[in-house]
């Protein structure tokens, strides 16, 4: 219910320039509110009245003048004259304007969330919870690929163990040196635009969540701030130079890839705010992370309690993706080919566990090379297979 009522709110927001603001202010009341600029903290304090917005006062930290002033000026004086936080920035001061304008919503936010029962707004202007937006009955997103039971043996009928399913996970996003770090695309939405971008992760097995860092004010940051709600895909495409067996029949297509898709949600990890039982929980977290990177080694050699007091005070933006739900791609393909070639992308202990699971369900199997699977079964090439994380 906390993600409906944000979007709900944030759709207040907008109605205030289109005259909706709901009439909640009896009497004068203000709210204070910051946001991160460039280098600075711009603090916003608003006041409304019988819904009127009457006052607004914007200061930074920043102790030398620069080109945000005007934005500090400007857009108080624009959201008493139009009535909403919503106004056009200054130009030529982008990075203080989108502060002041953050700062602001959130401060309206925190008066009308206040007295207002969002739902019952929302529903009674036209809106729609958030949760049953844009949804097709029948169609999921994430699994979109079309399991067939026609033709013979059909590995896409194959359900793995949520064991085994780990297993080929961690097999995939073990990294090129072994140590579980993988660049991803990730997908964050904004205002209801969506974006792309690359990023770095490193994978836990303890518990399969992804330990990452970010710079201060970057766009995916941001994004995830205001939505937590996360896509990550990391894929290969298998080419010519990646074969290694002389008795492979066929050449490479566009079939022929493989990946890993990640929806999850953002927590940010806030060392100086942790309890005493996450502590160590997470600056091992840390000290993996570090390990996994040449340029962080001094890093990751200092004991426990002098890498936590660095965490507490570090610039940097640590964080988690939790994931609610990992989607495996095309893990058959890995095997329907010779040994010697499967071995290249899946350990031989791992291969030999598909080719067992496979051979459970269908026994008459038990007799075919590896090879004999690649003309005998094509249908498997496009399987998916689903791991779901509760909580």
């Amino acid at each position: 219910m906390k993600s409906v009522k944000s979007v709900l709110a944030v759709l207040l927001v907008l109605c205030l320039g289109l005259g909706l603001a709901p009439a909640a202010f009896a009497d004068s009341q203000s709210a204070t509110a910051t946001a991160q600029g460039l280098d600075e903290t711009v603090t916003v304090t608003l006041t409304v009245e019988d819904g009127v917005i009457t006052d607004v006062k914007a200061e930074t930290d920043k102790a030398d003048s620069t080109v945000g002033q005007a934005a500090l000026t400007e857009l108080p004086a624009a959201m008493v004259a139009q009535n909403s936080v919503r106004v056009d920035a200054v130009s030529g001061a982008t990075m203080t304007s989108n502060a002041v304008l953050a700062a602001a919503a959130d401060a309206w936010l925190r008066l009308a969330g206040a007295e207002v029962d969002l739902d019952a707004w929302a529903l009674g202007n036209g809106y729609v919870k958030a949760a049953d937006y844009h949804m097709q009955a029948g169609v999921d997103a994430v699994t979109s690929a079309t399991v067939s039971s026609v033709g013979g043996i059909n590995f896409g009928d194959v359900e793995l163990s949520d064991e085994l399913k780990k297993e080929l996970i961690l097999d995939y996003l073990k990294g090129a040196e072994g140590n579980n770090r993988e660049m991803y695309q990730i997908a964050t939405a904004y205002n209801n635009v969506p974006t792309i971008g690359s990023v770095e992760y490193v994978l836990d097995p303890a518990d399969m969540t992804l330990f990452g860092s970010s710079e201060t004010n970057t766009a995916k940051l941001n994004n995830m701030n205001v939505n937590p709600s996360v896509d990550l895909y990391w894929t290969r495409q298998i080419r010519a130079g990646d074969l290694c067996s002389e008795a492979m029949p066929v050449l490479p297509s566009y079939f022929m890839s493989y990946g890993v898709q990640i929806t999850g949600t953002y927590r940010p990890i806030r060392f100086a705010e942790l309890s005493e039982e996450e502590i160590p929980v997470f600056v091992a977290k840390a000290h993996y992370y570090f390990e996994t990177l040449d340029t962080t080694a001094q890093l990751a050699a200092m004991d426990d309690e002098a890498l936590y007091q660095y965490l507490c005070t570090s610039p940097m933006n640590f964080y988690q993706i939790v994931p609610t739900r990992i989607v495996v791609t095309s893990p058959w393909f890995l095997n329907v080919y010779d040994s010697g070639y499967a071995r290249q992308f899946v350990s031989e202990e791992l291969q030999a566990k598909l080719l067992a699971a496979v051979r459970e369900k269908y026994p008459e199997t038990a007799s075919l090379t590896t090879l004999d699977y690649a003309t005998f079964s094509a249908t498997g090439l496009k399987t998916q297979q689903v791991l779901s994380f509760e909580g």
